[in-house]
């Protein structure tokens, strides 16, 4: 079970970091529901070549975190080390998919966008699958 919860979390960071990077870079694709935007469609958080790399790059380390945790890589950390950053993630990933922010989470208040729509079908589950995943994978391993 470790495993096929250690390949779900990989699969998601890396296609959340793969297109983080693409809109980095320029890439349009998806682009028009990556941010979240007010009732009105104008946008409600700055579009940002470094905003996309940053978030990008976040989740390229925190897929190593997950995999150096696993032991499929190694880093040079501790296995405690390892998951206190787990434990954080879990808790980051599950607070954004429940967030009742405005623009963004499952009990978020604007609901009419493009945006929300993705969020709701995808973003926010996935950062719930994230944190549970994370939690679940620091609940069975014990540390080294």
């Amino acid at each position: 079970m470790t495993t096929l919860v250690v390949a779900l979390c990989s699969a998601i960071l890396l296609l959340g970091a793969g297109f983080h990077l693409y809109w980095g870079f320029g890439g349009r694709i998806g682009a028009g529901v990556a941010l979240p935007r007010r009732e009105d469609g104008t946008p409600a958080i700055k579009e940002t070549a470094f905003g996309a790399m940053a978030v990008g790059l976040i989740l390229v380390l925190v897929l190593l975190l997950v995999l150096g945790f696993a032991g499929a890589v190694h880093l040079p950390l501790s296995q405690s080390l390892l998951k206190a950053g787990i434990i954080l993630w879990a808790i980051i990933f599950t607070a954004r998919a429940l967030s009742w922010s405005q623009y963004f989470g499952l009990f978020k208040r604007v609901r009419t966008t493009r945006f929300a729509s993705y969020d709701s079908w995808f973003y926010s589950p996935s950062c719930l699958l994230l944190g549970l995943g994370f939690f679940y994978l620091a609940l069975s391993q014990t540390a080294e």
